[in-house]
C-alpha cells in the first residue's frame, strides 16, 4: 500500500518537481483554462454574496441555531461547487497529456511520479478555494468555534478526497485523442465522476450531522454527552473517516493499475 500512495507521502522533488512546473505553464499559456477563472471569480463573489445577504437577523430567537445549520449545510454545497470546479479542471489532467503520454510510458519516469505531480498541481488551489469559501462564509454567519472548526477540517478531507477521486477516474477513463478539453469532462467517465462525488458528499455530510448536532447541542447548552452519546459519535466519525480515506485511495490504486496497462 506505501508504495502504491507514496505520491501522498513523500515530498516533491526531483522530475516530479519538474512535472509540476510543466503543467502549471501549460495551464497558463491556454488561455481556454486559465480565462475560465474569472467566471470562477464571479461564481465565488456571488456565493459569499449570499451568505453576506442572508436576512436571518429578521428571525428572531431562532438566528443562533441557523447560523450554525446554514453553516454545516454550506460544507456539503461548497463540496458541491468544488466537483463542479474539479470535473473541469481536475479531471482531465491525465488525458491533457494526449498523445504524447507514450513518451511518459517509454520513460524510466514512474507513472507514480505523474500520478503524484498532478495530483499535488491540482489539490493546492483546490485547498486556498475551499479553506476561503468556507471560513469567509462562516465568518459572514459568525458561526461558534466549534462549527468553525468541523466545517474547515471537513471540507479540507472533502477536497483531498475530491482531487483523489479527479486524478483517480481520471486515469480510469482517459481520453488522449481528444482535440477539445471540453470534450474531456464531458464523457462517461466526466458523468460517472460528478455521481461519485454528489453521493460521496452526500454521505458525509449525512454521517456528520448526528455527532455534530450532538456536540453541539451540549456546547451550548453547557452539559456533557453521555456514554452511549460519545459512543454514537466515534462510531459516525469513524465511519466518516473510513469513507474518505476510501474515497482518497481507492481511485488511485485503480487509476495506476489502468495507465500501466494502457496502450497507446
Amino acid at each position: 500500500m506505501e508504495e502504491s500512495f507514496d505520491f501522498l507521502l513523500r515530498p516533491l522533488h526531483g522530475s516530479t518537481k519538474a512535472m509540476v512546473i510543466k503543467d502549471v505553464r501549460i495551464f497558463l499559456r491556454d488561455a481556454r483554462q486559465w480565462s475560465q477563472l474569472i467566471l470562477l471569480f464571479a461564481l465565488v463573489v456571488v456565493y459569499l454574496f449570499n451568505f453576506k445577504a442572508l436576512p436571518l437577523n429578521k428571525v428572531p430567537g431562532i438566528t443562533f441555531y441557523l447560523e450554525n445549520v446554514i453553516s454545516f449545510l454550506n460544507v456539503g454545497l461548497a463540496g458541491f461547487v468544488l466537483s463542479a470546479v474539479a470535473v473541469r479542471f481536475i479531471y482531465p489532467a491525465i488525458s491533457l497529456e494526449g498523445k504524447s503520454f507514450w513518451i511518459v510510458m517509454s520513460s524510466p519516469i514512474e507513472l507514480r511520479r505523474l500520478i503524484r505531480s498532478k495530483f499535488w498541481t491540482s489539490l493546492v488551489p483546490l485547498l486556498l478555494l475551499a479553506e476561503g469559501l468556507v471560513i469567509l462564509s462562516n465568518i459572514f454567519l459568525h458561526v461558534t468555534q466549534f462549527m468553525m472548526v468541523i466545517s474547515t477540517v471537513t471540507i479540507f478531507l472533502i477536497t483531498i478526497a475530491i482531487v483523489s477521486m479527479g486524478i483517480g477516474i481520471g486515469a480510469i477513463y482517459p481520453r488522449f485523442q481528444v482535440e477539445d478539453v471540453a470534450q474531456i469532462h464531458s464523457g462517461f467517465g466526466g458523468l460517472i465522476y460528478m455521481i461519485i462525488c454528489v453521493t460521496f458528499i452526500g454521505l458525509v455530510i449525512l454521517l456528520e450531522a448526528w455527532p455534530t448536532y450532538l456536540i453541539f447541542m451540549a456546547r451550548i447548552g453547557h452539559r456533557s454527552l453521555s456514554f452511549l452519546q460519545w459512543i454514537e459519535v466515534i462510531f459516525c466519525f469513524c465511519l466518516t473517516v473510513s469513507l474518505i480515506l476510501t474515497a482518497i485511495f481507492m481511485p488511485i490504486r485503480i487509476g495506476l493499475k489502468r495507465l500501466s496497462r494502457i496502450e497507446i
